[in-house]
């Protein structure tokens, strides 16, 4: 009696199981497989025992055949392998396969198959949020360049090195000379596409260990380690230049564009936080601006 009751026990399970349940052989050939197994792969149950193991099994998994060993040498595994459905879609699952011996000393293998596909689709997209809220608290969605609070936290460990090594560091903090005209005649959209391929251009004409960034509105600031206020000066000139001569196309129309720039050269004797260059800067652009399309720094 209690055989029977077990045996109705097995059955059940193995009837109703969500996971895919194949009885299989060492060898790879499938005796058995549930209805949950028939519909994971989309075969039938008589197709499943034909195609045995491999041919349901993604033989170009490079995890296969450290799994069968470990199975063959521990008795028993759980792991992740890709399977194969019966349109060719490869998937990945968590599998748990264990050896055993019937009465008669047959030795079976049971293999649980566990479809992983809308996990790993949720993990994936929670990796690519996370990516892209660390890609947002870092750069400008518009200009791809450092927004501000990313530019000053990177500016004051440089002024930090910049006091270890007694090397010099300069500031530029510049803006679009009448840049809410360009936006009140085109139209903000015009303005966004000025925007950001002034930040192109600015980026072109950088050195490698330059950083940029987007103030606010279109005020951008740069980073200049290792470099003295003479320096600084020609930098800025190759910006101002670059930008005067670049010609910007928006509606069909060609817009030429001027930035006004003002300096800043940070001493590593200095005591000066990130707050008071930027301060400096942003006093030498208002004069520069009383120009425009100029440079002024002191």
């Amino acid at each position: 009696m209690d055989r029977l009751i077990t045996n109705e026990v097995y059955r059940f399970l193995f009837e109703n199981s969500f996971d895919a349940i194949l009885l299989t052989h060492p060898d790879g050939s499938i005796y058995r497989a549930n209805p949950a197994a028939c519909e994971m792969f989309q075969w039938n149950e008589e197709e499943i025992c034909q195609l045995g193991r491999s041919g349901l099994v993604d033989v170009n998994d490079p995890r296969l055949e450290a799994v069968l060993k470990e199975r063959a040498a521990k008795g028993k595994i759980r792991t992740e392998l890709n399977f194969r459905r019966k349109n060719g879609t490869v998937f990945p699952t968590e599998s748990t396969s264990a050896l055993f011996k019937d009465e008669e000393g047959i030795l079976w293998t049971v293999i649980i198959v566990r479809d992983m596909s809308l996990i790993k689709t949720t993990e994936e997209l929670l990796r690519k949020a996370k990516e892209e809220l660390a890609y947002y608290a870092t750069y400008d969605d518009l200009t791809g360049t450092f927004n501000r609070r990313a530019f000053v936290e990177r500016l004051q460990q440089e002024m930090e090195r910049s006091k270890r090594e007694i090397t010099s560091l300069s500031l530029i903090l510049l803006d679009i000379d009448h840049f809410k005209e360009v936006n009140d005649s085109m139209g903000h959209n015009c303005g966004d596409e000025i925007l950001k391929k002034i930040a192109v251009s600015l980026a072109e004409k950088l050195r490698p260990y330059d950083f940029l960034g987007r103030y606010g509105g279109d005020e951008f600031i740069i980073c200049l380690p290792n470099t003295t206020v003479t320096e600084a000066f020609e930098v800025a000139e190759r910006l101002r230049e670059k930008i005067e001569t670049s010609i910007m196309i928006c509606k069909r129309e060609h817009i030429s564009v001027t930035i006004s720039l003002g300096l800043a050269c940070h001493s590593s004797r200095s005591n000066e936080d990130s707050n008071d260059l930027i301060g400096r800067a942003d006093r030498n652009l208002y004069t520069a601006k009383l120009k425009r399309n100029c440079i002024y720094g002191k």
